[in-house]
């Protein structure tokens, strides 16, 4: 249904912007604006933004558009209901800080606990045996971060 949905915001966007196929270039080439039209491909958001770019649109209009039509509601509706959604969660009037760094996966931060504990009990003297005891763990894992 969204592949539809997008499909007719693309074509009415590219018709009221008086932008033939044709027209596109580089990264989105006439052949895929077809088959986006068609329903045949989607679009990521990537290519979403390079569309959005030669129609000289924002992106989100051609979101705004494809989700309305999917869930026959108007634009200006659906724009309502996201920006009282933005609000309830204080994300509305400062843009979100992009980090560019991922966080690191949760074992990755236990394994890290769980060396410096190792490594502290090693300090006081512990043998790995004594240490594994302690920790509840296997000497071979110990023997990892010893």
């Amino acid at each position: 249904m969204l592949r539809q949905a997008f499909a007719s915001a693309l074509k009415f966007m590219r018709l009221r912007r008086q932008v033939f196929q044709s027209d596109f270039e580089g990264g989105v080439s006439q052949s895929h604006v077809s088959r986006l039209e068609r329903s045949e491909s989607s679009v990521t958001l990537q290519r979403l933004d390079e569309i959005a770019g030669l129609l000289k649109i924002h992106p989100l209009t051609l979101i705004a558009l494809t989700y309305g039509a999917s869930e026959k509601m108007p634009p200006a509706e659906l724009l309502e209901l996201v920006r009282t959604e933005l609000e309830a969660v204080d994300a509305l009037d400062q843009p979100l800080s992009i980090d560019d760094q991922a966080a690191p996966h949760p074992r990755v931060i236990e394994a890290g606990k769980l060396r410096d504990e190792v490594q502290r009990l090693k300090s006081l003297g512990h043998s790995k045996a004594e240490t594994s005891r302690m920790l509840g763990i296997s000497k071979s894992t110990v023997a990892r971060h010893w």
